[in-house]
């Protein structure tokens, strides 16, 4: 890029970075209490909600590992999409709202005068199957597998800074990181959901006018589709398998079933990601589920499908010359706008690392301070020090994230490993919390050590290339079902608790 193009650009990335920054002071001075640093005091909105929970979804890899997998496969990835948009309107519609009214009613199992609300996943199934093994055992699954989300998109920020200003890996992932952590640390949840809805719609914006631009310059729809088929015309059918080799798009087989399955699959780790569920915990009503499920697809649509066009896009512009498949985004933004305008679009993919990172930071960091902290060191802790403690959470898990980070690697991988993680881990476990009165703690928690466990060591054994979340969500469910019922048995007010969330029985005043 040029020095015009750098100074336009760094114009619009301070401006943006400066609002951000302004978000998270401006959420400081909301946050009294852990439900307001973990979940926002449940006050936000549907509309904002939706949208912070989709662009909290769309991180990184919407912009460099989707447009990259389009690129070098093609439409087979159809799949994924229809996977991820069936996922988000489930979660929307079977969990949110039993989640948000169940954590609010549930408070501290081991003292009925404590008036605390369930504020992160951890302590919900704590409070919800009577167990402090459970809270620990999820609270630990959770850090391990945001470490290694975060070291995703540390790493987009150092690929961002690098291609845009010149500066090395390095140096972007590290201020990527600094930038982060500083807004998560000051506003918690709120800034947290409110960055994210700019974000998101920063998102949005530059998704899809760089997919209508690529058409408008290749002539039409029909003249777009008409130079992706020209490199290969299977790169349009999802039923068929396409790689680049040698610089040549070559159709290799037809897409397998264990491709398509592996495909769908990432709908479940809709059923266990914490910084999904906690956008869930933290809405202003229950009421809010029908219309966040509808938002929520038209988003989905939208934005990933525009992700697919930008890699289609790329084929038809660039032909087989990208060196790396997921600078697609980049390369386009470059190619088709004038510098002021790409500076707006590039802090579009600054928008999505941060969209995912924050809300990260700020339920990791939650989870160590009321899960760890609050609950085996200081449970009388002022609520002040747990707001401070969780400040210095986000710092810490920043940290690791940041080694992760330095290590390399894929940034599809890597997301895909810890939405596996998630789940693996925590899908099973959560649907028997908010549906199921038989589930006992013990069945819970092996559910959540098989499943997540399973998703670690399968990765290593695969050979037919099943994504590992399928495997990894059987094994828990069917963990589950065996500590429930071989297992010890359930406390007879854990049962009597359930009916009372229910409604099954009326709520006694003691």
């Amino acid at each position: 890029m040029s020095t015009d193009v750098n100074l336009s650009t760094l114009v619009v990335f301070v401006v943006y970075l400066v609002a951000v920054l302004a978000i998270g002071v401006w959420a400081y001075r909301r946050n009294n209490t852990m439900g307001d640093f973990a979940i926002g005091g449940r006050t936000l909105g549907t509309f904002v909600t939706a949208v912070s929970a989709k662009a909290t979804d769309s991180s990184q890899w919407v912009f460099f590992g989707l447009p990259g997998a389009f690129y070098i496969s093609g439409m087979r990835n159809l799949w994924m999409i229809a996977g991820l948009t069936l996922g988000f309107y489930l979660s929307w519609r079977i969990l949110a709202g039993r989640l948000r009214t169940y954590s609010e009613r549930l408070n501290d199992w081991r003292d009925e005068n404590d008036t605390n609300e369930s504020v992160t996943l951890p302590g919900f199934f704590a409070n919800r199957f009577h167990s402090d093994w459970l809270r620990s055992v999820t609270a630990v699954f959770i850090i391990v597998f945001y470490i290694i989300y975060l070291g995703s998109a540390f790493i987009a920020t150092g690929v961002i800074f690098s291609q845009i200003f010149g500066s090395s890996i390095l140096t972007g992932t590290i201020v990527g990181a600094i930038v982060v952590t500083v807004y998560s640390s000051l506003g918690g949840y709120l800034a947290s959901s409110y960055t994210d809805l700019v974000q998101g719609l920063l998102m949005f914006g530059s998704l899809v006018a760089i997919s209508i631009a690529a058409i408008i310059r290749l002539g039409g729809p029909g003249a777009f589709f008409g130079a992706v088929t020209d490199q290969n015309p299977d790169l349009l059918n999802p039923f068929k398998g396409v790689a680049l080799v040698d610089g040549t798009w070559m159709t290799t087989t037809s897409v397998p079933f264990v491709a398509i399955v592996s495909a769908l699959a990432w709908a479940l780790g809709y059923f266990g990601s914490p910084h999904i569920l906690a956008r869930f915990m933290g809405m202003r009503s229950a009421k809010s589920a029908r219309g966040g499920a509808r938002i929520g697809v038209v988003l989905s649509i939208t934005l990933l499908g525009s992700a697919g066009i930008i890699g289609f896009a790329a084929i038809a512009i660039f032909g087989a010359d990208l060196a790396n498949p997921e600078d697609a985004y980049m390369m386009l933004v470059g190619e088709l706008f004038p510098s002021w305008v790409a500076g707006i679009f590039l802090a579009g993919v600054l928008s999505a690392v941060m969209s995912t990172a924050d809300s990260q930071l700020v339920v990791a960091s939650a989870t160590l301070t009321e899960d760890f902290y609050r609950a085996f060191i200081n449970k009388e802790a002022p609520a002040k020090t747990l707001v401070w403690m969780s400040r210095l959470g986000v710092l810490l898990c920043a940290g690791v994230g940041l080694l992760v980070a330095l290590q390399g690697g894929s940034i599809l991988d890597l997301v895909g490993y810890a939405w596996a993680g998630f789940g693996a881990a925590f899908g099973p476990a959560l649907l028997a919390a908010l549906y199921s009165k038989k589930a006992t703690w013990f069945g819970v928690m092996l559910s959540i050590i098989a499943g997540g466990l399973t998703v670690i060591v399968y990765r290593e054994i695969d050979t037919i290339g099943l994504y590992e979340l399928v495997p990894g969500f059987l094994v828990g469910m069917l963990a589950l079902w065996l500590g429930s019922a071989f297992g010890p048995k359930q406390r007879k007010n854990v049962g009597e608790a359930f009916d009372t969330l229910t409604g099954r029985t009326p709520v006694v005043a003691h």
